[in-house]
């Protein structure tokens, strides 16, 4: 085969700019971004049942809801979470389940919720699910108050609810969420004394308010001509509008309104469900996630100019900050791994030139971009995104792509030398080595095929390192047995080995070690024990050594953030939340790499991570946030020592500073299940392990998922 590209110059040429030219539009067109998307494979389901105490909650709702999910094979792990008035199911799919059937089986379990809920108790709204994707925000923005006075937080609400649909409607964008924003209503405050001379009570004035607000058409009017709907204009779009409503008429022939019974104003709900705050200041979170394969650069730009453009028309004194870009980690852990394949690269040639000499290193050498090319093209037929375990993959092929060049080259050399022609040599030289290169990269291949295909999360997020391997690999191959040695013979007939010995001619070459090399040849082939022994030596030294490094499948981030969560006592109000917040922004802040800090109060955070899943929404007891840094040193630095200082600032309170790290979604490092059917012996027995545990050294906190009760007044 390579013989016929030898005879026709024309035909290798237009293969090579065809490789190259396609190739370059795939890399100029390959979605860009930061991690692997993951299949939807976790999820919850949220349901309410107001004014029930946990044990309700959870006999009533989360076990019956729980029963009929487990109705579905697919689902691997239910895990559930009662409180007084809310249940909340953890659901995993199995990892055996295939990416384009995970939606089917979302819906299924949707409908199997829908089923259960008619048998809940009455009041118990319809199970939400949702499905989480293990992505990260794109972008998050920050509005403030910026004025003398106490901040506006219905106005900055209102900026934010404003901001957050025109960045939905940004070409490309997935899903926009707000974090921070009061709820607003109308708070009717009647007088006693009014109210009981009017011979009303709180609840019958109530009832005409709901009465006043009338969500249905009042009726039809028909005649020969027109047929249209009467609708009564009694929207309650103001306090004005819900003072105005009458109640009663007086004995004196007047009418008894709302506004005579007390007073009608617009407020936000207190105390709020959620706080937010920018360092100590504040403020409402924008929270923009881009749908996957696209390329993050281009996105930016498009919900940037959305941004200045709502800068501007802001009013004076608030302002809007990006608190994160994805963009600049994705432009960063890029240009990271592309200085790393670039030197991986000089370094080969350099390698290739020092032993084989200038012309064999070219030759040997074209496999490298030709191979990256085809690798490309075949990641854009494949829809396989540039991010960092892709890129991860075409590195380590890197010492890979040119084995099967160099043995082709050198087979073809040694014809040469014993009196073959050019067009010869390239046939013999492909004929003797297509089978025996072929199966050695099959093995390569099939080698990497099982991390490409792995089930599940994993599979997911390491899935693209395999197979950008199996392709580099399965290219170089092909390019040995067509391009290569064509290449071989075009640089022997323009550039004649002139017979020089110079190191640049032929590669270095040194007697004294090429003699010791055949010396200790000679002697493994008469002592094949010894050969045996010392070719096991070093692996041996190395499982002897394996114990002393860290065993961690998937390791920290090297990011110049860090995430830290604070956990209450369950009775704690969101205020005393802020209180605690305030001593670990004051611990923060005493570290002079802490740049920023950003929290979210009731709920959890922003993701700035792909794999950050915090389920708190609506805790009190509940903070969380994230710290930038000056760098990712800096966060590894003083992550130890400040685990320490948070926790004894906060005594009350469970205090967690986490790096990031890869791979999926969990809740801990270690999880332990105790089951039985008795609620206070689980408890005991929750407590004796957590006491068990705390004396282990490494061991920050133990958390048991089934606590004592509430307290109540």
């Amino acid at each position: 085969m390579g013989n016929v590209f030898y005879t026709n110059p024309r035909l290798s040429a237009l293969l090579v700019l065809c490789i190259l030219l396609v190739g370059s539009l795939s890399l100029a067109t390959l979605a860009r971004q930061e991690d692997p998307t993951m299949t939807k494979r976790w999820g919850g389901a949220s349901t309410f049942l107001p004014g029930a105490t946990a044990e309700r909650v959870e006999s009533l709702v989360s076990e019956p809801l729980e029963t009929k999910l487990r109705e579905i094979p697919e689902i691997d792990v239910i895990s559930s979470k009662s409180r007084a008035g809310y249940s909340l199911i953890d659901i995993e799919l199995s990892d055996r389940v295939p990416a384009d059937q995970v939606e089917i089986i979302w819906s299924e379990i949707r409908d199997k919720l829908t089923e259960a809920h008619a048998d809940l108790p009455p009041n118990t709204s319809v199970p939400e699910v949702i499905a989480k994707q293990p992505i990260a925000s794109t972008l998050i923005l920050a509005l403030t108050w910026q004025q003398a006075s106490d901040p506006e937080m219905a106005i900055l609400s209102r900026l934010a609810q404003s901001l957050n649909i025109r960045l939905a409607n940004v070409s490309g964008t997935e899903e926009t969420e707000v974090y921070g924003e009061i709820e607003e209503e109308v708070l009717v405050a009647l007088n006693p004394i009014k109210t009981a001379a009017a011979n009303l009570t709180p609840a019958q004035v109530g009832a005409l308010i709901r009465a006043a607000d009338t969500k249905n058409a009042a009726g039809r009017l028909r005649n020969g001509a027109t047929d249209m709907l009467v609708e009564v204009d009694a929207e309650l779009s103001s306090a004005e509008r819900i003072g105005r409503i009458p109640l009663k008429n007086t004995a004196d022939g007047t009418m008894l309104r709302v506004s005579d019974l007390g007073e009608v104003r617009k407020s936000h709900v207190d105390p709020p469900a959620t706080l937010a705050y920018h360092g100590t200041e504040r403020a409402v979170f924008i929270k923009t996630k881009m749908a996957p394969g696209l390329q993050i650069g281009g996105w930016i730009e498009n919900a940037m100019r959305v941004v200045n453009a709502f800068d501007e028309e802001l009013p004076q004194g608030i302002g809007i900050e990006v608190v994160y870009n994805q963009n600049d980690y994705t432009a960063e852990r890029m240009g990271s791994l592309l200085t790393n394949l670039m030197f991986a690269l000089a370094i080969v040639m350099l390698m290739l030139v020092w032993l084989m000499g200038i012309r064999s290193a070219l030759t040997v050498g074209v496999a490298l971009p030709l191979a990256a090319g085809m690798v490309m093209i075949f990641m854009r037929f494949m829809d396989i995104p540039l991010h960092q375990m892709s890129i991860t993959g075409l590195i380590i092929s890197l010492g890979l792509l040119i084995d099967n060049a160099i043995v082709i080259v050198e087979d073809y050399k040694l014809r040469r030398r014993d009196g073959n022609n050019i067009s010869e040599a390239i046939h013999k030289a492909v004929g003797h080595l297509v089978i025996p290169l072929g199966a050695s990269t099959a093995t390569t291949v099939f080698a990497f095929l099982p991390i490409a295909f792995a089930p599940g999360g994993i599979g997911d997020f390491t899935g693209t390192i395999g197979l950008s391997v199996a392709l580099a690999v399965a290219s170089s191959f092909l390019l040995s047995m067509t391009v290569v040695p064509a290449v071989a013979g075009f640089l022997e007939r323009r550039w004649p080995d002139q017979g020089g010995e110079h190191w640049w001619q032929s590669g270095y070459s040194n007697k004294q070690l090429t003699d010791w090399y055949e010396r200790s040849i000679r002697n493994v082939l008469n002592k094949p024990l010894h050969g045996i022994a010392l070719g096991c030596a070093l692996p041996v030294i190395g499982y002897l050594l394996a114990p002393t490094l860290t065993m961690q499948f998937f390791p920290p981030v090297d990011r110049n953030q860090f995430q830290v969560q604070i956990s209450l006592p369950a009775q704690s109000s969101i205020w005393e939340t802020k209180r605690s917040v305030d001593l670990a922004e004051a611990v923060l802040r005493n570290h002079p790499d802490v740049v920023d800090t950003h929290w979210t109060l009731g709920e959890g955070t922003p993701r700035v991570f792909y794999n950050v899943a915090v389920s708190n929404e609506g805790v009190a007891s509940f903070a969380a946030g994230w710290v930038d840094t000056v760098s990712a040193e800096a966060t590894y630095e003083m992550l130890s020592s400040l685990q320490a200082e948070l926790s004894e600032a906060l005594p009350n309170a469970e205090v967690l500073a986490l790096p990031f790290e890869q791979g999926p979604p969990f809740d801990a490092p270690i999880a332990l299940r105790v089951i039985g059917p008795d609620l206070n012996q689980l408890r005991l027995l929750a407590d004796e392990l957590r006491l068990y545990l705390s004396e282990i050294e490494d061991v920050t906190y133990t958390r048991a998922s089934l606590t004592a009760a509430e307290p109540k007044l």
